[in-house]
């Protein structure tokens, strides 16, 4: 396998395992939803999770799109991470004592968006600048020549 194909399969190791993971939790059958302060954790409890779930979304597309526009790219992870949470409501729907619950995907959105502000953040801070141009420029690969 090439450098940057294993680079690539490597970026999606994590987020598939996390997908997986969320799925797992999700199968578990049964409801603490009649227990008044489990509700308001049911909400923090999807907002951590998809905020993890933001974070390894980040990395990935980072690994596999590494010279895309960081606009397109959060988008991206957005519009992924908004479509698992949708999925993951849905399977649950299928899981005996569970329930569909559209305050659950609006507490998973904070949490894409969130672990998405914290990955953009962490490589702000790292001088990753994502933008091909900048990246060229600072290497000194696109410098302008002077006419006379």
């Amino acid at each position: 396998m090439r450098p940057e194909t294993e680079r690539r399969v490597l970026a999606w190791i994590p987020a598939t395992i996390y997908v997986a993971l969320i799925f797992a939790v999700s199968s578990i059958p049964g409801s603490l939803h009649g227990v008044i302060p489990f509700r308001i954790f049911d909400k923090v409890a999807h907002v951590v999770e998809f905020t993890g779930l933001g974070l390894f979304l980040m990395v990935a597309f980072r690994g596999t799109l590494p010279r895309a526009n960081i606009k397109h790219v959060v988008l991206l992870v957005v519009a992924v991470g908004l479509i698992i949470g949708v999925l993951d409501e849905l399977y649950q729907h299928l899981v005996p004592g569970r329930a569909v619950e559209f305050l659950d995907w609006v507490a998973d959105t904070i949490g894409v968006v969130a672990g998405t502000t914290i990955a953009m953040i962490h490589y702000r801070r790292r001088g990753d600048t994502w933008s091909t141009i900048e990246r060229l420029r600072s290497r000194g690969r696109n410098k302008r020549v002077k006419r006379k």
